[in-house]
């Protein structure tokens, strides 16, 4: 694993097409909250401490999440997929994740759970456990019962589509451009990254704008921000922070600088 920056680490090779990173999310101690922005991926979350280890996968979502200091104890670690990678290490349609948080003896069921929780738990260290942890995908993946239907492609190929640099493609223009119907799309979008393409494309335009206003540092210009991003105009840009935020864009700015 090659070090990267913010903790994190580039994943082995052989889960480089599902995984995107992996992590500590948490050094701690902090008195502040930890805040995950929606950005279209699952995460699989360890937490482990002097009594317990526990597992769960943090769905896909289109609104912040945010953590008390309490619930992220320090050297929490996390192995984030890619948007639509989680797909063939959990079994269940992605849209049955969304916006939830299920444990890793859910998704696995009990057994392979408390193997996992147990290794996890002797692992001697924070690196040691996210290798013992993508040891765990990497067998996951092997096993006969587990495969990556059809569909999964269909949704790569639309996720690269739309997560280019140019205009964001309509639902309609995108079903074409992949030789599917939009219902169709829209169902296997569903299943592999658990939010429809239009939803995706929200959350590709709102990274747009976050990126650019941290590239522009303390005082943004939302205006030439909302255009560069795809937004109508800067009151679509500030309708979009509130929804998936809950507040506006400057007065995130201003927290993101205190």
């Amino acid at each position: 694993m090659a070090a990267l920056a913010d903790n994190a680490l580039a994943p082995r090779a052989d889960l480089s097409r599902f995984v995107q990173r992996v992590r500590v999310l948490w050094r701690g101690p902090s008195h502040g909250d930890y805040v995950r922005v929606p950005d279209g991926t699952v995460e699989l979350v360890v937490r482990v401490t002097s009594s317990t280890c526990d597992v769960h996968a943090l769905g896909p979502r289109e609104q912040v999440l945010r953590k008390a200091p309490s619930e992220v104890p320090p050297d929490t670690l996390g192995i984030q997929f890619k948007p639509g990678g989680a797909y063939p290490f959990f079994g269940l349609p992605m849209s049955e994740l969304a916006h939830r948080s299920l444990s890793i003896d859910t998704l696995w069921g009990k057994a392979d759970g408390a193997r996992l929780r147990e290794a996890l738990a002797e692992a001697p260290s924070s690196q040691a456990r996210l290798r013992t942890l993508e040891t765990a995908l990497v067998d996951r993946l092997q096993r006969d019962d587990v495969y990556e239907p059809a569909a999964a492609y269909l949704v790569r190929r639309g996720i690269r589509l739309l997560s280019g640099s140019g205009e964001l493609p309509r639902v309609a223009e995108l079903a074409r451009t992949l030789g599917v119907s939009e219902r169709h799309l829209r169902r296997a979008f569903d299943d592999v990254l658990g939010m429809g393409p239009k939803s995706y494309a929200r959350l590709v335009r709102f990274q747009r704008a976050l990126q650019a206003s941290s590239v522009q540092g303390g005082r943004p210009d939302w205006g030439s921000i909302a255009a560069g991003a795809g937004y109508y105009d800067q009151a679509h840009l500030i309708t979009d922070f509130r929804a998936v935020l809950g507040t506006t864009p400057g007065a995130w700015a201003r927290a993101r600088a205190a």
